[in-house]
């Protein structure tokens, strides 16, 4: 069991990325990079987290935000492996949530599983393109930011406003999250 807990540890959402929800536990505990986190449930910071799911215990990052590790897995992303080849044992963290919606965020402040996937280029919810850079500083959006409505610069991605996105990249996009709703609930149903 991990030495310490987070003092807060807000439920996740059903569509939210778990890199997302890192960042968003970042900021409910007033940590300055979603880093301290891993840290904290000693995994190693890189490209990406391999966090080995043992059915006789629970993660180290599950005891810590106190979400069971069956959740996080669904939270998981995979935007570039097949589902097929994904072992139910073990998953990735991708550090990604570098692509977002300013509307999405407005509505509800918290990062979409679906924004993580390579192949998404829009919100098909508001019709426009997902910003992958900062308008202010034009630095790519990082997943070590102090917040998930914030950049490291300070500019608050809410402000900004989204070209229109074209009609085949918004049917791409709710095409994909119609998959991904699908996948979860078959996953799902086999746990």
């Amino acid at each position: 069991m991990p030495a310490q807990l987070l003092l807060r540890t807000p439920l996740p959402y059903e569509d939210e990325s778990l890199a997302g929800y890192l960042i968003r536990l970042n900021e409910s505990n007033y940590y300055d990079s979603p880093n301290w986190i891993l840290q904290l449930a000693d995994l190693h910071i890189n490209q990406g987290i391999h966090l080995v799911n043992n059915l006789n215990e629970p993660s180290q990052l599950s005891q810590l935000i106190q979400v069971a590790d069956e959740q996080l897995r669904l939270m998981a992303s995979f935007p570039y492996q097949l589902v097929s080849q994904v072992n139910s044992q073990q998953y990735t963290i991708y550090k990604f949530a570098l692509k977002l919606c300013p509307y999405c965020l407005t509505e509800s402040a918290y990062c979409r599983k679906i924004w993580d996937w390579d192949l998404v280029k829009a919100c098909y919810l508001h019709q426009c393109v997902l910003i992958n850079k900062c308008p202010s500083c034009q630095k790519n959006i990082r997943w070590s930011r102090p917040a998930v409505t914030r950049c490291r610069c300070g500019f608050d991605f809410r402000s900004h406003y989204a070209q229109t996105a074209t009609s085949d990249q918004v049917n791409l996009s709710a095409y994909l999250s119609s998959l991904e709703k699908s996948l979860t609930t078959v996953q799902i149903s086999r746990d």
